[in-house]
C-alpha cells in the first residue's frame, strides 16, 4: 500500500516514521504529528442483466486476473457517488449503458494487490448499447447464468453470482419497469 512506500511527511517534508496511534502502528510525521491513515478504496461493480435474464461480464485485459472474466467495476472518483460511479464503469468497461436498480452487497476486499477497497455492488438494468470492450477489457459479452465462464476473476465473483443462481428477486426488480 502507498502508505508503506511513504517516507517523507506530505505536510513539512520530514522523514516518516511508525509509530503507535491510537492503538495500532501507523505511519506518523515525529516533528508535525501528521498520520498517514490506511483507508481503503470505494469501488462500484455492476451485476448488470438484460431483459433475457442474462449478464454482463468483462475478459480483463489487466491485472489482477487477466484473462478472467469478471464483472464491470472500478474504483470511484472524487467528484461522483458509487451509483455514479458504476453507471461510468460499466459504459467504459462494455459501452453498455444502465440504470440503477439498487444496492445488492458492500463487499470489503481486503487482500486485493492494489489497495484494500469496499465495492459496492450495484444491481442495474442493461438500457442501450452493445458490449463493445473498453480499455481495460479485453472482450465484453454477455452469458446466460447456466453457461458462466470457468474462469472468474476475484473472490466476489462467485459471491454475486451466485446470488442471480439462486434465482428469484433480483431478476424480477430487473424486469420490473418503472
Amino acid at each position: 500500500m502507498w502508505s508503506r512506500r511513504a517516507r517523507f511527511c506530505p505536510l513539512c517534508s520530514a522523514s516518516l516514521v511508525t509509530r503507535e496511534v491510537g492503538g495500532r502502528p501507523r505511519v506518523r510525521c515525529p516533528d508535525c504529528r501528521f498520520v498517514l491513515y490506511e483507508n481503503p478504496a470505494s469501488a462500484s461493480a455492476g451485476l448488470v442483466l438484460d431483459p433475457r435474464g442474462r449478464v454482463l461480464l468483462v475478459r480483463r485485459a489487466i491485472e489482477p486476473f487477466k484473462g478472467a472474466w469478471a464483472i464491470p467495476a472500478g474504483y470511484q472518483e472524487a467528484d461522483e457517488d458509487p451509483p455514479a460511479a458504476v453507471v461510468r464503469e460499466v459504459r467504459e468497461e462494455t459501452g453498455i449503458a444502465v440504470r440503477v436498480v439498487r444496492l445488492v452487497d458492500l463487499i470489503h476486499v481486503p487482500d486485493d494487490a492494489r489497495k484494500p477497497a469496499n465495492v459496492a455492488v450495484f444491481l442495474c438494468r442493461a438500457e442501450g448499447g452493445a458490449p463493445c470492450p473498453g480499455h481495460d477489457a479485453a472482450e465484453a459479452a454477455w452469458f446466460a447464468l447456466g453457461e458462466l465462464p470457468r474462469e472468474l476473476g476475484f473472490d466476489n465473483g462467485p459471491r454475486i453470482l451466485g446470488r442471480l443462481m439462486a434465482g428469484g428477486d433480483l431478476h424480477d426488480e430487473v424486469r420490473a419497469r418503472p
